[in-house]
């Protein structure tokens, strides 16, 4: 054998020694914790071994398999139009009154459209031009002799109407993980709604409560003295197990860390426990999400913000953000607008604390806290997040504007509203786990049986690649946070029968081989080489047909699309590498004068 070969087997073993270490999490969430803490974090982190993975690399069970509430969200999308018109009128005649063309405003929210009269009709040009040229998100509807009638363009209302629902999601989201429900699901549906799954919870009332309730936007302060932390963490060092820190060192981002010192931990509830009752008259102890997956996911750590107990300005008078790339030195910023009312809370806030830092914080969690550079009048602002920074100009600019949807959301122009809360038992999730476990291990027993039988030591060479194959694919459902459904099962029975399939198309090639007289060295050489492509092109195209289902699918077809394309990668790479090592090694290695096919 040569030197190739022995590469290729350290893959092998590589591969499989991974797969166990990324399945470590899942065992001890499966077989150490009790059935009721499965879904909790912490105390899966308090049992992993040191060398383990993070617990979040655990697999979990979905909604079907362990029950649980799942929800449809109704975003009302008429309602934020109707406002969005009634707004836009308000801002146009605030526009127009700056520019010294005074004008009346009616407002027809049902037609969506903006009547702008002019108190001086010789004004009637400059009061078009001007909107015409500022407002782009409205069209010139119609003109008289005395107005001018502008109406929402049909792509601006696609483009609310999505912006009504990305934002409702966003709120979602951030509620849920403050509440701590882990493997939560939020995605969209249809147009105006948002299908919500929480496996393991068993409140529909509570999940009611806390999903549909208004999000709060608010405007404060950040208080100066912060050594209040380092004197909280001396005179009352926090448990080990709660892994709340002191941190007294960091690079300051553009107000995305905390002021030094603060205390952080992975477990929000812990350190809010910690903290709570411990905060100096006048003021308040937030947290804020330090690092998270990604912008859309759990958040992996916290830090603590003091902040005072006031609360100068909210987010009711805001009327809009946005992000984008400052074309004249490349800086990421985020724009915002407030109405006539917020402007002049704005105006003194920020007149009055020129050079400290303001924490925007949605639903008593803060999002950024940048330094107000001087006195923002007019209502309209903007935050500078920088040129550069952790994970480059891309990712800034995603950041910019996930602020820019979480600004928006804490004004949520559109009601969200129940439209179905349907329980899941957790019996029937037992059942189900139960019938797809005891389905799942009959067909790959019977399968087993089957390569042995017929294929004698081929066979058994096989049945080792479908058990690794299996491994890799409840592994690589781990390594990327996926969930396993019922029809996530289905998926991974399918593939290992084309597993199998592929181990059985390379036997009959090396049993043809055999059959024209060729030695066992060749005949499994170019029995391997000339089932390659077959085998390849087959994968492929399943693989394409799941990356389909994958995109655009929901819910279970999204849980059986994921663990097929898994299994589809795992099948590939044990049906042409790990059979074709283990065969090598026995049939060149030994010198084999036959081959058991």
């Amino acid at each position: 054998m040569d030197s190739s070969w022995k590469t290729r087997f350290g893959i092998v073993i590589a591969v499989a020694l991974g797969s166990l270490w990324f399945l470590t999490p899942t065992i001890y969430s499966f077989f150490v914790l009790e059935k009721a803490d499965r879904n909790n974090v912490t105390k899966l982190e308090a049992v992993l071994p040191a060398w383990a993975p993070p617990a979040r690399f655990r697999l979990s069970l979905g909604l079907d398999l362990q029950g649980g509430i799942h929800m449809i969200m109704r975003v009302d999308t008429k309602t934020a139009l109707m406002k969005r018109t009634e707004s836009r009128g308000l801002q146009m005649a605030r526009y127009l009154e700056n520019k010294k063309l005074p004008v009346d405003v009616v407002s027809d929210p049902d037609q969506l459209v903006v009547t702008l009269t002019p108190k001086d009709a010789t004004q009637l040009e400059a009061v078009e031009k001007e909107v015409v040229d500022t407002f782009n998100d409205f069209s010139k509807e119609n003109r008289t002799a005395t107005s001018l009638v502008m109406k929402i363009r049909d792509t601006q209302v696609e483009n609310f109407m999505n912006d009504a629902v990305d934002q409702a999601m966003l709120v979602i989201r951030k509620r849920i993980d403050k509440w701590g429900v882990a493997e939560v699901d939020v995605r969209r549906l249809g147009t105006d709604s948002i299908q919500i799954s929480l496996p393991g919870q068993q409140n529909p009332e509570q999940a009611k409560e806390l999903i549909g309730t208004t999000a709060q936007l608010e405007f404060r302060i950040l208080e100066g003295d912060t050594a209040v932390f380092k004197d909280m963490f001396e005179k009352t060092p926090p448990d080990a197990a709660t892994g709340v820190t002191l941190v007294t060192t960091n690079q300051d981002r553009d107000g995305s860390e905390p002021p030094l010192p603060y205390l952080k931990s992975t477990d929000r509830e812990a350190l809010l426990a910690y903290v709570k009752d411990k905060a100096p008259a006048n003021q308040a102890i937030l947290l804020h999400c330090t690092e998270a997956e990604n912008a859309a996911k759990k958040c992996l750590s916290y830090s603590t913000y003091l902040v005072g107990k006031d609360v100068p300005l909210t987010g009711e008078t805001l009327t809009g953000a946005d992000a984008q790339q400052n074309p004249s030195d490349n800086q990421i910023q985020v724009n915002f607008q407030f109405d006539s009312t917020g402007a002049h809370d704005l105006e003194e806030l920020t007149g009055k604390n020129a050079g400290k830092r303001m924490a925007v914080i949605l639903d008593e969690n803060v999002l950024m806290a940048p330094t107000i550079q001087e006195k923002i009048a007019g209502g309209n602002g903007r935050i500078t997040l920088g040129r550069g920074g952790k994970g480059g100009l891309n990712d800034r600019l995603r950041e910019a504007q996930m602020l820019a949807l979480a600004l928006k959301a804490g004004a949520l122009p559109a009601p969200v509203t129940p439209g179905e809360i349907r329980q899941v038992g957790g019996s029937l999730g037992d059942e189900l786990i139960k019938k797809g476990a005891y389905a799942t291990l009959l067909g790959l027993l019977l399968v087993v049986i089957f390569m042995a039988v017929y294929y004698r030591k081929s066979g058994l060479i096989a049945d080792v690649a479908l058990v690794l194959n299996g491994m890799l694919i409840l592994a690589g459902l781990a390594m990327f946070g996926a969930t396993l459904t019922l029809p996530g099962i289905a998926g991974f029975v399918l593939t290992l029968g084309i597993a199998v399939d592929a181990n059985v198309l390379i036997n009959e090639r090396v049993r043809e081989e055999l059959r024209n007289g060729k030695s066992p060295q060749v005949a499994v050489d170019q029995g391997y080489d000339r089932a390659f492509w077959t085998i390849f092109d087959a994968h492929v195209t399943t693989l394409l047909a799941g990356g389909i289902l994958w995109i655009a699918g929901t819910g279970p077809v999204r849980g059986f699309a994921t663990t097929l394309i898994i299994g589809i990668a795992a099948s590939l790479f044990t049906s042409i590498v790990v059979t074709r090592v283990i065969t090598t090694y026995f049939v060149h290695g030994k010198k084999a004068a036959r081959v058991s096919v």
